[in-house]
């Protein structure tokens, strides 16, 4: 198993080797996955690694497949891919490193839609997708003699075709169409309905900090007169004690 091995590594091939002491079995197999990652095998040895002795053995990879979101999708190695005219799933790449068969699990996919803020709390948040509007996203799904997929691949080249091409074209505009309604929506009814309620609640806000400036302003020009009423009453008082000294000393004077 060594010189195997040792072989394997010379030859810079990407497999693996070893051996099961339960089954006394040697196994090799290639790093990668797929239908393209086979290699092929030519035993000197009765019953070693192929049945018969000198006849190359070609051991093929396995592909993937099944569906996504019950749309057909194929595999390249562990790569599974939607197709090119998958309304939902197109082009959609998933990997599963698992050997279950059947349904094995679930795939969320969730595009990176524009969050706008729609009122005066964090969460009041509504989030916005746009659909691809690309030709290549645009028109497909619709049955045609020409094998049109989508509107990239449209052309008048013949009567069919020109025939197919119309009907591509009418299900473009309806898929803009659709997506203006649903930006329309979302704007009459999200964003415009919240940016009045946000103007009534900034006039709001206006008004009581207003009312608390004025508050504010009222209790300092009291504070401001009762000081000022207080001084002045003291600066009287003193004028009137320094009169009464010179006349107390005269009484006395005269007294005498």
């Amino acid at each position: 198993m060594s010189r195997l091995e040792k072989a394997i590594g010379d030859g810079h091939l990407n497999l693996d080797v070893s051996y099961d002491e339960e089954e006394s079995q040697l196994k090799i197999s290639h790093r990668e996955y797929g239908l393209t990652k086979g290699f092929s095998i030519t035993s000197f040895k009765d019953g070693a690694l192929t049945d018969e002795i000198g006849v190359p053995h070609l051991k093929l990879g396995l592909d993937i497949e099944g569906k996504l979101g019950g749309e057909s999708a194929d595999g390249d190695g562990l790569v599974l891919k939607g197709h090119s005219d998958n309304y939902m799933t197109a082009d959609l790449r998933v990997a599963y490193m698992g050997k279950q068969t059947g349904e094995v699990g679930k795939v969320i996919v969730a595009q990176n839609a524009m969050q706008f803020q729609i009122g005066t709390h964090p969460g009041d948040q509504v989030g916005v997708a746009i659909d691809s509007t690309h030709s290549t996203r645009l028109g497909r799904g619709i049955d045609n003699q020409s094998g049109f997929n989508s509107l990239a691949e449209v052309n008048v080249f013949t009567p069919q075709a020109a025939e197919d091409t119309i009907r591509l074209v009418d299900e473009a505009n309806d898929q803009l169409l659709s997506l203006r309604g649903k930006l329309g929506a979302v704007q009459k009814h999200a964003l415009e309905s919240n940016m009045a309620t946000l103007r009534i609640t900034q006039e709001n806000l206006i008004a009581a900090e207003s009312v608390i400036r004025d508050s504010d302003l009222a209790e300092e020009v009291a504070n401001y007169t009762k000081h000022l009423i207080l001084t002045e009453a003291a600066a009287a008082a003193s004028a009137q004690t320094n009169r009464m000294d010179p006349d107390v000393l005269r009484l006395l004077i005269n007294h005498r």
